[in-house]
């Protein structure tokens, strides 16, 4: 894809400041392409002192993901007490605004409380593991029927193996099957996903995962489709990775793709125009490919730069101060099929 070299130039001169009116916002263009288009979430939507982060979410976005507050952790930190604050304010904010949620994750090894540890069991984590998916789903009904039932359980060991270290390796092989099916019979509306990082590109990892959603599917286990978080810096590239070819190989499987935690740090030297423009790049070519196989959402991992995860990298599309960079325009470009 090659970014409008006039949009860029206004993107750059910020004459498309935030609110500016001038283009239509990602959600009005994603709509028109049949995508969800969004980002990650935090308290920060409710923050009075920093309006601006709701008010460019509402405007910007068809669908939110809470960036912490449905893993299990947040839920359910004492066997069977669940505390739903942040995450049900999250998702009557987005009812009331007219925006979808992505459930994200029931079950992930690196956000468990620290007593599903303690059981010793299979039996007891598997019973445990039943009973939180299917409490957290029955509460959130069909207000959330998008979720990453598992995340992250491909090692990146050699041959990418499960996980050996995961708490739910306890549970026996076939604990990702068995959570799917759960999930399903918790809510039989629900559309559920494997999620994993690394996994973008032709390789080893996205091979492993491959085959253990072929493999899901030919147990009869009620997969929808696998997110690709697609944590990503400046210099990767979306041809030479030869990720299209993957996503296109998992959408022929009958499966939806969506990416899911979308995020792309600048290379060294930082925001000067030069590595803007390849970030700017990178996120156009990932949108394009998205759109190649019909992906049905596109969600970054964050709504401005000063609040992600990586902020030394600038990785968002939205600046510290919420300005539109040219990664925005980008993709605004890639969704009006520039």
């Amino acid at each position: 894809m090659k970014i409008p070299t006039s949009l860029l130039a206004a993107l750059v001169l910020g004459g498309l400041a935030s609110g500016s009116g001038q283009l239509p916002t990602l959600k009005q263009a994603a709509q028109t392409r049949g995508v969800l288009i969004g980002g990650a979430v935090g308290s920060t939507l409710f923050d009075d002192l920093d309006p601006d982060y709701a008010a460019t979410v509402g405007r910007e976005f068809s669908v939110v993901v809470s960036e912490n507050g449905m893993k299990w952790k947040a839920l359910e930190g004492s066997p069977n007490e669940f505390v739903y604050g942040l995450a049900d304010a999250t998702v009557a904010w987005a009812a009331q605004h007219g925006v979808q949620v992505r459930g994200h994750t029931l079950i992930w090894h690196d956000s468990v409380p620290a007593w599903v540890y303690q059981l010793k069991t299979p039996a007891e984590l598997r019973a445990a593991m039943q009973n939180h998916i299917t409490q957290v789903m029955t509460h959130f009904g069909n207000r959330v029927l998008i979720w990453d039932v598992v995340n992250e359980a491909i090692s990146d060991a050699p041959g990418h193996p499960l996980r050996a270290n995961s708490p739910f390796a306890l549970a026996g092989p076939d604990y990702i099957d068995a959570a799917f099916r759960w999930a399903h019979a918790a809510n039989p509306a629900a559309k559920l996903y494997y999620n994993d990082y690394g996994a973008e590109a032709l390789n080893g990892k996205s091979d492993a995962i491959y085959a253990l959603v072929r493999g899901m599917q030919s147990r009869g286990v009620p997969i929808s489709g696998v997110g690709f978080q697609a944590h990503l810096d400046a210099n990767f590239s979306v041809k030479d990775s030869g990720m299209l070819e993957n996503l296109k190989r998992f959408h022929d499987l009958g499966l939806d793709v969506q990416l899911t935690e979308v995020d792309v740090t600048l290379p060294a030297g930082g925001a000067t125009p030069a590595n803007l423009a390849r970030q700017a790049q990178v996120y156009g070519d990932l949108m394009n490919a998205c759109l190649g196989v019909k992906c049905s959402a596109f969600v970054m991992w964050g709504v401005n730069d000063a609040g992600s995860w990586r902020a030394g990298g600038k990785p968002l599309i939205f600046d510290d101060d919420y300005a539109r960079k040219p990664a925005y325009g980008a993709v605004l470009g890639a969704l009006q099929g520039h």
